[in-house]
């Protein structure tokens, strides 16, 4: 009886199944392993024959292996081989990714640095176009000792200096890791944390050690996914490189819950495809909320602000701001969670003001991811209109309420350049600064901050 039920049921059972996969949003990736040697060339033929191969799969993005253009066995041959980011192989994979309409994560290209006495380890994301949309240059070095291999990536490699904000891609936002960035924990978190714009793949493109593999590779892997509750994808060197180097393989796909959905083993070189579906990121959080269990209360990760938020100026939008109107053509410089925007009434030339996204009336109600990054973003924007203004100093102070003379009730710091002699005496510009929007005289016209703000802008964003 229990088995006609099952084969009565069975049928609606598919139907369901079959109309979820059809409603939700699953993307084919490509996993490139890899067998790099020093010939260049060699490797990049190879590269070309797996994107074909993926195209043929209709793969929408191809992940490649750290070091995807060569691996030598000695420093010299290594910073001998680099490439500027505008020199041919890099140039050859975009024109490969044009021609295949496919995008391409390059996950460790040996970037020859501005001296040439050392390389930038970087994972590039190119777009269907050709174009480069995401650069990341590796910020944790391998420098230890595993077994009796000894490896000084320092050596010859210059570490990165800021996290790459995630990239929008067609397989959702990914997070730029490369190899050893993998061990820690904070990383991962920091790409993470938002649920707006956090990623929603971690990449780890690696030529891990055989040593360090066998003992870590799937476990850490793993443990970045079920504890972010989002997909990895790991492309991965395998086999010997030459005398001194070995790579364990190994090239793994894990989605939110932990599960492996692709594991390459030892096979080299080679591509695979396999689906993901962008939906079970939610499913997931849904079910086991770790994000909204958090108690940042009690603990919370800072980061210095270095991601930072393009400004689109094409059109203009209205943003509440305390308890007024500004428009987005008043605003030069968004970071995550703080926005900076010009002074309808400055007291000097360049006083501008730094705020928190959010709206927050008070200092104290400012949580200590807001603060972190009010403060660094303060300190980066002074440092530039202080350079641009030529000014000599800097007067930097946040009212906080109304009787400290708070007339816009939300969060702002008051950033003012100051010359010799802009003022009688140096004091009085507090003076100035708790009495100057209570006159009538001396507002601006909206096209002049307008022309202001742009002319701030491209001290942030000069590509803009």
């Amino acid at each position: 009886m229990f088995n006609r039920l099952r084969i009565i049921l069975s049928p609606l059972f598919v139907l369901k199944e079959n109309s979820r996969r059809m409603s939700s949003k699953i993307v084919r990736i490509g996993v490139c392993q890899l067998n790099c040697r020093d010939n260049k060339e060699e490797n990049f033929k190879i590269g070309e024959q797996l994107i074909n191969k993926a195209k043929k799969e209709e793969a929408k993005i191809v992940f490649f292996p750290e070091a995807f253009d060569y691996i030598c066995d000695s420093k010299s041959l290594t910073l001998e081989k680099a490439e500027s980011i505008d020199g041919p192989i890099i140039n050859g994979y975009r024109k490969l990714a044009k021609q295949n309409q496919l995008w391409l994560s390059l996950g460790g290209f040996h970037q020859r640095s501005g001296d040439g006495t050392r390389v930038l380890n970087s994972h590039l994301i190119i777009n269907d176009q050709g174009d480069i949309v995401g650069n990341y240059s590796k910020i944790h070095l391998f420098d230890v000792q595993a077994g009796s291999l000894i490896l000084r990536e320092s050596d010859f490699t210059q570490p990165g200096s800021s996290i790459a904000n995630p990239i929008e891609t067609p397989a959702g936002r990914i997070g730029l890791g490369i190899c050893y960035d993998l061990r820690f924990v904070e990383f991962a978190r920091l790409l993470t944390a938002s649920s707006e714009n956090g990623a929603q793949i971690l990449t780890y493109p690696s030529a891990f050690t055989k040593h360090t593999g066998e003992a870590h590779w799937e476990i850490l892997l793993r443990a970045r996914a079920i504890e972010n509750q989002c997909f990895v994808v790991a492309a991965a060197q395998v086999g010997s490189h030459n005398a001194k180097r070995e790579s364990y393989g190994h090239s793994l796909v894990i989605d939110p819950w932990g599960s492996v959905l692709l594991d390459m083993g030892l096979e080299s070189p080679s591509m695979r495809t396999v689906d993901i579906d962008l939906e079970r990121i939610e499913q997931v959080r849904e079910k086991m909320p770790i994000i909204e269990h958090r108690r940042r209360d009690l603990y919370s990760l800072m980061s210095p602000m270095n991601i930072i938020v393009p400004i689109d100026d094409s059109k203009e939008e209205k943003v509440t701001w305390g308890q007024v109107q500004i428009t987005t053509h008043q605003i030069f410089f968004r970071s995550t969670l703080t926005l900076a925007l010009v002074n309808r009434k400055p007291v000097v030339p360049g006083h501008v003001l730094v705020s928190p996204v959010r709206r927050v009336e008070r200092f104290s109600q400012l949580n200590p991811e807001e603060i972190n990054d009010l403060f660094l973003s303060t300190q980066l924007i002074a440092r530039k209109i202080e350079e641009f203004y030529k000014a000599k100093s800097l007067s930097i102070a946040i009212q906080d309420g109304e009787y400290a003379g708070q007339t816009i009730k939300h969060v702002h710091v008051h950033i003012l350049p100051r010359i010799p002699g802009d003022f009688e005496e140096n004091d009085s510009i507090y003076h100035e600064l708790a009495h100057h929007d209570k006159k009538e005289k001396g507002w601006r016209q909206e096209k002049e901050m307008a022309d202001e703000a742009k002319t701030l802008r491209k001290l942030f964003y000069p590509d803009v």
